[in-house]
């Protein structure tokens, strides 16, 4: 399930990226929730409310959907994309971080530092892909990586939490949450969504795959993930969403894989691999 959701993130990045030269990122998050919304609630429409748990739901959808999704938006439009998809892509590292304040006993070994570091280095070369173009954008960059931290404080509620809930019930909730946190960003801009945009065949399914795959099924598979497997173990493969990235494009758009691009997919599985080994062999 981890690695279907990095498969199909991996694409909503150049996805959204070509959407947010027409809407503005609080009008993409806001589509994107509600046909998530609408998606979760035909699939499991059991009702469940409970106002002295609703405030977890709330925390959970401001910080995964709309601040997460706010500022990796705004940083797509700011910076440069590779910027971004480093700086958000150290989502493992600050996981591990907090989990090491927070949660000691579960703190990485020697080995899974290292694979961690190994898929890290991996993923930069992946991004870069042969053109070194790092550019700063202190704005832009400081977004993104206010958005992978966001990322490692919501998995860390949701590893809390995951057990009282169904992983159906927990992705609706953060969908409808998600668009009730999301309407005072959208209101603010006081402008419409531009339908003439929006109602295209090919804007249309773009938005679609966004909204439905890559928010209904994929949250829901990462909590699956994350209730299964751990959140470290879950985390460790957002570094192969740039890897994907790039495999993507090798093949719909024809970009070339450099030297450096092989070796960084190399170092990225071989990463990968040491992390979830070796954390197999500690638990």
């Amino acid at each position: 399930m981890a690695i279907f959701c990095v498969i199909v993130w991996g694409s909503t990045f150049v996805v959204s990226k070509d959407l947010l030269t027409h809407l503005l990122p609080a009008e993409l998050m806001l589509l994107r929730f509600l046909l998530a919304y609408i998606t979760i609630w035909i699939i499991y429409p059991k009702w469940y409310f409970h106002l002295r748990e609703e405030w977890r739901f709330v925390l959970m959808a401001l910080l995964a959907n709309t601040l997460y999704a706010w500022a990796e938006n705004t940083a797509l439009t700011i910076s440069l994309a590779s910027n971004v998809s480093i700086l958000v892509s150290t989502t493992p590292i600050m996981t591990a971080l907090l989990i090491a304040v927070f949660h000691k006993e579960d703190r990485l070994s020697r080995f899974q530092t290292i694979g961690f570091g190994i898929a890290f280095f991996g993923m930069v070369l992946v991004v870069f892909n042969g053109a070194v173009a790092l550019q700063l954008h202190p704005l832009g960059d400081f977004l993104a990586l206010l958005a992978s931290l966001i990322w490692s404080v919501y998995s860390l509620l949701l590893r809390r939490w995951s057990d009282e809930y169904s992983s159906i019930l927990v992705t609706r909730k953060l969908m409808f949450y998600g668009i009730i946190t999301t309407l005072p960003l959208f209101l603010i801009n006081a402008k419409p969504i531009d339908l003439s945009f929006v109602l295209t065949w090919n804007n249309g399914l773009k938005i679609a795959y966004l909204g439905i795959i890559g928010s209904a099924l994929c949250y829901l598979f990462w909590n699956m993930a994350i209730r299964r497997i751990g959140v470290l173990k879950t985390n460790l493969y957002i570094y192969s969403i740039p890897l994907v990235t790039l495999l993507v494009s090798a093949v719909f758009l024809e970009e070339k894989i450099t030297l450096m691009g092989v070796i960084g997919i190399v170092l990225v599985i071989a990463g990968m691999l040491l992390g979830t080994v070796r954390a197999k062999t500690d638990s």
